[in-house]
């Protein structure tokens, strides 16, 4: 999901990516940009004070003068602090605004994305570039570009103030910048690559964490605790080794610009004491020069760390930006193509239908399948696994798209109508539901989130869940835990049984809705299911042929092919394949 800094050069333009976002929230930045350079003024300002109040106050000996410049140097210090809070404010405000922004527009991406993407994806990588990266583009746009800017507006102020005041001090600047400057962009360079190697490392670090917190049931049950940590520690150690890299780099930046700027400084407090001492300067200059150089040698090493910061953040930036620019599904629809159901359901027709998988488009997971679901209509799919079963649901749901063929619904193409329009015809029952860390009322409501709670009952009652609901402690309104862990399999399968009741779709989509019940429980749950098969078309896949004997039509699928179509009578004399299914289920 993300290329090595190896692969591809990253700049810090990689932090326009955020400028969408920033936009709205311009005129506070500006705001913010005026207080802070006002303030870089005042204390750039100081310098000349403190060369005026060496030489009048006290060269002259004027104590007057000296109470005045305490004073006028205390109010300096509170403007400086006041600007300071104001500009501080302002930014975290708008970084807060910016990042919550950005969040909300990550997330909504991904929920775009196509599926095939999520097969080759790792969610904990995704949720580091949520969170920790967003984190530390956070940091920078709260603090680091402000102080950046600052330290700059002090830099070059300095020098300038310098150069002015002093011909020599000019060639002492023109000899030393270049000699700053060249290796803090060779450093850079290499700063920049070690930043995305390590936000990719940890990102990875967070993906093992998640993928093992997912199976720790599994973990647990085979006893690999210590296999699981090895493989984190490994995964740590990989982080570790690349965050120390960046670490090295950045002291290294930081060690070689400090060392250039107090050498820096050295020489012109050496060029600026002779002058004095010569008579050629005041003292009033030199005190001035002293402090400019030191505001000059404290910007350049905080711009030297700041830098590294910068370069961390459009690491992070670019793992953002790369998860922007992958191509959400496409929604292309017709507004004159939709499909209105009827009172007894839909028509659904595959057409000549061929898929292979996005990840292996060699080798086809349905070949030429046709056949039509009319209204009211139960059509049972069979078949040995890996038949292609349920790749049809996902195909119906548009999940894939075809490579050849069309899939019509009341004659309408589904890859014309919008995914909203089309799923919201759909009900889906999986063979394992999807459960939320929420209430078993929010969970049933999930596809109907008006529902009044009457309707969410009389939904769980009709998926014989009502009595099981209401015996838990908090009833509607108990949580399931993460992916419905304190449910048994048989009561999440009925929760997900209730949800597609109460969507009321056109056409239901069961993929063996009863196979994690036992057989009290199924019975019940059959009994439902006939009832909720009234008045809409219904497609079954079944693995066990007892639930589809009296299916109105029934699918044979093998190796992607359909190969036999017929009622269970027709197809016991006409299908081998199907007389062998029966034989090893109904004996």
């Amino acid at each position: 999901m993300s290329d090595t800094a190896s692969k591809q050069a990253y700049s810090l333009s990689t932090l326009s990516v955020f400028w969408p976002y920033i936009r709205p929230w311009r005129g506070r930045v500006a705001v913010a940009t005026a207080i802070l350079i006002l303030v870089a003024v005042v204390l750039l300002s100081l310098g000349r004070g403190l060369a005026f109040l060496v030489d009048k106050g006290l060269g002259a000996g004027d104590p007057v003068l000296l109470d005045r410049a305490v004073l006028v140097t205390v109010g300096l210090g509170l403007f400086i602090g006041l600007g300071s809070y104001l500009r501080m404010s302002i930014l975290n405000h708008v970084a807060e605004q910016v990042m919550a922004a950005i969040r909300r527009a990550l997330f909504a991406h991904v929920l775009t994305l196509p599926l095939h993407w999520f097969e080759t994806a790792k969610t904990g990588d995704v949720l580091a570039r949520l969170n920790a990266d967003t984190a530390v583009v956070q940091t920078v746009l709260a603090s680091t570009v402000s102080m950046a800017v600052r330290n700059l507006i002090l830099l070059v102020g300095g020098l300038v103030l310098v150069v002015l005041s002093s011909a020599k001090m000019s060639v002492v600047v023109a000899a030393v910048v270049p000699i700053v400057v060249i290796p803090l962009v060779l450093l850079a360079r290499r700063l920049r690559a070690a930043s995305r190697v390590a936000q990719d490392a940890l990102g990875e670090v967070s993906a093992e964490a998640e993928e093992t917190l997912s199976g720790i049931r599994t973990v647990m049950a085979f006893a690999q605790s210590q296999q699981v940590l090895t493989r984190f520690e490994g995964r740590l150690h990989l982080a570790l080794s690349a965050a120390l890299s960046r670490v090295r780099l950045r002291a290294a930046l930081s060690g070689f610009v400090l060392f250039m700027v107090v050498a820096g400084v050295a020489v012109i407090l050496w060029i600026g004491g002779r002058d004095l001492l010569a008579g050629n300067i005041s003292a009033g200059d030199l005190s001035s020069f002293i402090f400019y150089a030191f505001l000059v040698a404290s910007s350049t090493g905080n711009l030297s760390e700041l830098g590294g910061e910068l370069q961390r953040a459009a690491g992070a930036a670019d793992r953002i930006a790369a998860l922007l620019a992958v191509a959400p599904q496409p929604d292309k629809t017709s507004p004159h193509v939709s499909a209105v159901a009827a009172d007894n359901g839909i028509t659904v027709a595959f057409e000549g239908a061929g898929f292979a998988y996005p990840g292996r488009p060699d080798l086809a997971v349905l070949k030429q399948v046709s056949f039509t679901a009319e209204p009211g209509q139960k059509v049972a799919i069979v078949g040995p696994s890996g038949a292609g079963k349920t790749t049809l649901f996902q195909l119906l749901l548009r999940l894939y798209p075809l490579t050849e063929g069309r899939i019509t619904l009341n004659g309408a193409d589904a890859a014309q109508m919008s995914l909203t329009d089309l799923r919201g015809l759909i009900g889906l029952v999986p063979q394992d539901p999807a459960l939320f860390s929420l209430s078993i009322a929010e969970n049933i409501a999930f596809g109907r989130p008006q529902a009044s709670r009457s309707e969410i009952e009389a939904a769980a009652a009709s998926a014989s869940a009502h009595e099981f609901i209401t015996g838990l402690d908090g009833g509607y309104d108990a949580l399931v835990g993460e992916k419905g862990v304190r449910l048994s399999g048989g009561q999440r399968q009925r929760i997900a049984i209730a949800r597609a009741i109460l969507c009321n779709p056109a056409l239901l989509l069961l993929d063996e809705a009863t196979s994690a019940l036992d057989s009290v429980s199924e019975a019940a749950i059959q009994e439902a299911l006939v009832g909720l098969m009234i008045g809409r078309t219904s497609l079954v896949i079944a693995h066990r042929l007892s639930t589809v004997i009296d299916a109105d039509k029934i699918l044979v699928m093998n190796d992607g092919r359909l190969v036999a179509t017929g009622t269970h009578d027709e197809l016991m004399s006409s299908s081998e394949l199907y007389r062998d299914l029966a034989a090893r289920q109904l004996g």
